[in-house]
């Protein structure tokens, strides 16, 4: 597995062409306690699926102060990361990280992972943060083995329309600063 920049035009047609996504039988359900919010790991009959729309990897990507690919042997693109600069309050927003189906369980995020990290690090960011759906255990297991700590949840973010009930936006954080 080759580990070069993500870079549009060339690399258009392999992320429209990704395909991302994770099923998983456990999600977190949030549970509303007054002026408090309780994460409550929730077992389901029928494994929660979801698919991303591939359309969106190419703003990801624009918007982005880092990208990295992971490229396979073949040439197909294994995965992907980008990173993006907040100068306001020197963070940096891991705004994208996806490993496909075949190349998960090998290492690849981890590797994509510290090349964010390392990216984030060196251009001053003190902390390292990241948004995902409390449907995504298997992401949220990996952050968490990562080093990331939750920091925080938006029952509104997301568009009722276009996700699942059970899907809040769910945010962790890594300090970068010694």
């Amino acid at each position: 597995m080759h580990l070069r920049p993500l870079e549009l035009p060339r690399d258009a047609e392999a992320l429209s062409a990704f395909e991302a996504g994770y099923d998983t039988s456990v999600i977190y359900r949030v549970e509303r306690q007054d002026l408090a919010f309780a994460l409550v790991e929730e077992r389901r009959a029928e494994p929660f699926r979801k698919r991303y729309d591939a359309g969106g990897f190419a703003e990801d990507v624009e918007d982005a102060d880092f990208t990295v690919a992971a490229e396979a042997e073949d040439g197909s693109l294994a995965g992907f990361a980008c990173v993006r600069l907040d100068e306001w309050n020197r963070s940096a927003e891991l705004s994208a990280l996806f490993v496909a189906p075949a190349c998960k369980g090998q290492g690849l995020g981890r590797r994509l992972l510290e090349q964010a990290t390392a990216f984030a690090r060196s251009s001053g960011a003190r902390c390292l943060w990241l948004e995902t759906q409390s449907s995504n255990h298997p992401a949220i297991g990996f952050y968490l083995k990562s080093g990331f700590a939750f920091s925080g949840l938006d029952t509104a973010l997301y568009d009722p329309r276009e996700t699942a009930p059970e899907e809040v936006a769910l945010f962790f954080s890594q300090p970068l600063e010694t």
